[in-house]
């Protein structure tokens, strides 16, 4: 299988001016050039959330984070099915395993499950990713 799965730290560089990163700009331009992108169910909540804090927080203003808003629901990413819950265990294993949150361990087996890089600007799962052998985009 072809494609991405990407976080929540990758995506808000393309809403948030103050996080601009080129590794992020370098995600999109490949969603941009037709790679497939994938991301957890919890995605889009995580996005909404960051948006609403950074408005919150006086980093944007409504407009902007309405304008993102519809630029998300826009973007070509394909929503994963959330874990079943079959899939706590592995869950809680990389959790564990890793010291992860349960969001980011989702990402993680996702990536792994998927077979496919991830595309993250956090660190500790970065560093999980390789140890699970999940190669880093």
């Amino acid at each position: 299988m072809k494609g991405i799965v990407i976080d929540a730290s990758v995506a808000a560089s393309w809403f948030l001016d103050d996080e601009v990163s080129d590794y992020a700009d370098g995600v999109l331009g490949r969603m941009q050039a037709g790679e497939p992108v994938f991301v957890p169910g919890l995605w889009p909540l995580e996005m909404a959330n960051l948006l609403f804090n950074a408005e919150r927080r006086k980093r944007i203003d409504k407009a902007h984070r309405d304008a993102a808003l519809e630029r998300i629901a826009r973007l070509p990413i394909t929503i994963c099915a959330g874990p079943a819950l079959a899939d706590l265990l592995t869950l809680r294993q990389f959790a564990e395993k890793h010291q992860l949150t349960a969001y980011d361990a989702e990402y993680l087996r996702i990536a792994k499950e998927l077979k496919l890089p991830l595309a993250t600007l956090d660190s500790n799962l970065i560093a999980s990713a390789r140890r699970e052998k999940v190669p880093i985009f």
